[in-house]
This record gives C-alpha cells, structure tokens and sequence, in this order.
C-alpha cells in the first residue's frame, strides 16, 4: 500500500493508566474485559467526534482527526468518561505533517504527540503550541494553561505546551525556575573497538545494521535502525525502534531490561544488548557510561 502524505493532522495518543493495578485487585478476567470496554467506549467517541483509530495496542489508542478541535473535543469525553478505579486516562495532541501506510503513522507529529502523552498527569491532556494555535475556537478552551519550557524527550530543546486539566482537580500553581540546571553530563558508548560520547553538543547516536548508524552491529537479530540514544537537558535517553526489542543491565540485580518500541532513561553505566539478552550476546555488547 503506497503511503499517503497528510498535510496537517491532529494526532490523538490516549492511555489508560492502573491497569496493573486493576487485574491485581479484580482478577484477570474482569480487568481484561472491563479494559476491552473502556477502549471500545473510547473508540466509539472518537468516530463520535469525527476521528479515525488507527492502532488500539494494550491500554492505549492511537487515533487522527482533520482538526484539533475535533481532537481535543473527543479527549475531552474520554476523559469524562466514568472509570472504575483504580483506571484513569492521560493523553497527548499535536498537529502537523503525518505519512500513513495501511493502520501505521509515521512522522515527528506522531512522535511529538506520544511525549506530550508522556508529559500528561492523571486525567490531564496536554497539546504542543502549535496544536493550540489552530484551535478555531479558542475561547471554548479557556481554561487551557500555558507551561513554558518543558522538557521533552527527544527534543533538544524544551517545548512550550498547553495543560487541559481535569477540572474536578485544583491545579497546583506554576513557578517557572529562575534559571536552568547548568549540568554538563556525558554517556560514553564502547561496542568492540568503536568510542563514541553523546553530550550537548552531538546529542544523538544511532545504533543497528545500516550503514549510517553511528554504531553498526552486524548480526542477524539486530534491525537496520534498531535504536536511538537522546540527550535531552542533562539526561539520556534509549529509544527501541526495533522488531526483537533491546536488553539494558543496569541494575544492581544484574538483570536485564526490556525495552520494545519504548523509551528508557539511560543511568550511570552498564551494557546494551540488541534483539537478544545480553548473556546470550558475548560477543555484541554495547557498554555505557554516564559522567558527570
């Protein structure tokens, strides 16, 4: 299926958060279908409100609109929704250029609206600027709160973005810093007899098979960009991108992490593994270290 360019989307991500929580307390079974049913609901609200889903995937939804006010309108009622608790929603918006193929979205939008998603708190919905400024009602949304310079990740710079909160939650009023953390911090990369660092000023490393990946690992487990390490204000991040997903140990327990088609905070040292866990992969490791 060729793949289809859209000018200017509004990209809806919405999840569910306490559904661990939630089979723990009512068992398998009940959590299973009362999720299965909070999604249907979710679903029918955003065709409701003229949106397309193009990916239901765990406890969470992945849906387009033409405008952000339809977007923000349809987050709006799946946030209203009653919920059994433990279960509560967060979500995130952005609009912008966005390329389809078949039920898949790709592009800086989809990835821009997953963080604002991210950044969302229980029952919050928050949208990039730039979404808020194609609202063509603005004043429907006057209770939306600007919060500038927010980190994001895998963005070198902060974002100015836009909180709806829940408006049965008082909101904790917002004092920006007088003035940035001044931390200088480096993660330095070893696979075999290749060194590289990521700092400020060269602030991404891309790892697989290709041949323009910063660190090129030929084995047959490994994707072509199988991943990608982010510095974002002082901090680093790991983001898989891959089919079998990447292994980090760095943990006192000594055993390693999953990290599949998500993102996680890369913290003072220990080694990488792609597609396969590291004591299956000798001879591929990636080791970090985090300066200070």
């Amino acid at each position: 299926m060729p793949i289809e360019r859209q000018d200017n989307s509004a990209v809806l991500f919405a999840d569910m958060s306490g559904s661990t929580k939630l089979y723990t307390e009512v068992g398998d079974d009940a959590a299973r279908q009362i999720v299965a049913r909070t999604l249907e609901l979710w679903s029918a609200l955003t065709v409701a409100g003229g949106g397309h889903v193009i990916q239901l995937r765990g406890d969470g939804m992945l849906c387009m609109f033409p405008t952000v006010d339809a977007a923000l309108g349809a987050a709006v009622a799946i946030r209203d929704l009653p919920y059994q608790p433990p279960l509560s929603m967060h979500a995130g918006l952005h609009a912008g250029v966005v390329l389809r193929e078949a039920e898949q979205l790709y592009g800086d939008c989809v990835n821009v609206a997953a963080r604002m998603a991210d950044v969302a708190k229980k029952f919050e919905i928050v949208l990039t600027a730039a979404a808020q400024a194609q609202l063509a009602d603005p004043g429907r949304w006057r209770n939306l709160r600007l919060i500038r310079n927010v980190p994001v990740k895998g963005k070198a710079e902060p974002m100015d973005v836009y909180l709806l909160a829940n408006d049965k939650q008082l909101l904790t009023d917002y004092r920006p810093p007088l003035q940035g953390k001044s931390m200088v911090s480096r993660l330095s990369l070893r696979y075999g007899g290749i060194a590289c660092a990521i700092d400020a000023q060269l602030a991404a490393c891309l790892i697989g098979r290709d041949d323009d990946c910063r660190i090129k690992v030929e084995h047959g487990l490994v994707s072509r960009r199988h991943a990608s390490i982010e510095h974002v204000t002082g901090k680093f991040f790991l983001q898989d991108h891959s089919t079998n997903g990447t292994y980090v140990n760095d943990g006192p327990d000594g055993k390693p992490v999953l990290v599949h088609r998500e993102i996680y905070q890369l913290k003072s040292r220990g080694v990488i593994s792609l597609g396969v866990e590291p004591s299956d992969n000798p001879n591929h490791l990636i080791t970090f270290t985090l300066d200070l």
